[in-house]
């Protein structure tokens, strides 16, 4: 019952080459493959797209500087104190917000994500919220910061979302808004917002690690060392400081 059978291979490929030939007579000519046509300019649009995502990260660095130098202060901190800090989210924001959520728990802060598995703290233990949407309009990360604004004002939320959302800022007391100059044809939905999402948090992540004297000793050792974790357990470290030292 199999569809992949050599015959029914054999009447695809033939209809497959009917259409074709059907569409050049239709069209006066020749008709690209969809293989054909996505080659002829794939390049030329992965290399649009990054360039569209570096100039988001930049554009909004810029227009959030101040807010971003009070985002590094506040993580350093977490970090220091090993402060519990939840991680809001939805979807591909989420997971955009993860990675940076990843390395602040490896600089010392007690991280949380949002709808996982292991859930997080009451508010009572204080902290921090660092919230991410690309819309700035995602009710369910809306809906935990007007709870922690009303139920835990001692909590403080790091904002990053849309520059246009309104709510969203006012909710945040550090708010960094995105910034889009440009729409890549390469693009679906708010994937350019969520690469902004994941490369700004996780750039101040790492600056916050500086402010705190940070080295890669330092990142190593707040690395996890059991499991599949690459080159930073423990003996990579001594191996490292033998061979520097």
């Amino acid at each position: 019952m199999g569809l992949r059978t050599p015959n029914n291979e054999s009447q695809i490929r033939e209809l497959a080459e009917l259409v074709r030939q059907e569409g050049e007579d239709l069209l006066g000519g020749e008709v690209l493959t969809v293989d054909q046509t996505i080659g002829l300019d794939l390049q030329s649009k992965i290399d649009e797209r990054t360039q569209a995502i570096a100039a988001a990260v930049a554009e909004t660095a810029k227009k959030s500087n101040e807010a971003a130098m009070s985002a590094v202060e506040r993580l350093a901190r977490w970090m220091r104190d090993g402060t519990t800090v939840r991680v809001l989210g939805a979807g591909r924001a989420r997971l955009a917000a993860a990675i940076p959520a990843n390395r602040l728990a490896h600089g010392g802060a007690n991280v949380f994500l949002q709808d996982t598995m292991i859930p997080m703290p009451h508010s009572v233990r204080g902290g921090g919220i660092i919230a991410a949407s690309a819309s700035g309009s995602t009710e369910a990360v809306l809906t935990v910061m007007r709870s922690a604004r009303m139920q835990a004002p001692n909590i403080e939320i790091i904002g990053i979302a849309n520059h246009r959302a309104t709510e969203f800022a006012q909710l945040s007391h550090i708010f960094i808004g995105i910034c889009c100059p440009m729409r890549p044809r390469l693009s679906a939905l708010a994937d350019i917002e969520e690469y902004v999402i994941s490369e700004v948090l996780d750039a101040l992540v790492v600056a916050a690690g500086q402010a705190c004297g940070y080295d890669e000793r330092a990142w190593r050792l707040g690395h996890e060392n059991l499991g599949a974790t690459g080159p930073y357990d423990a003996r990579k470290i001594a191996t490292d400081l033998y061979f520097t030292t």
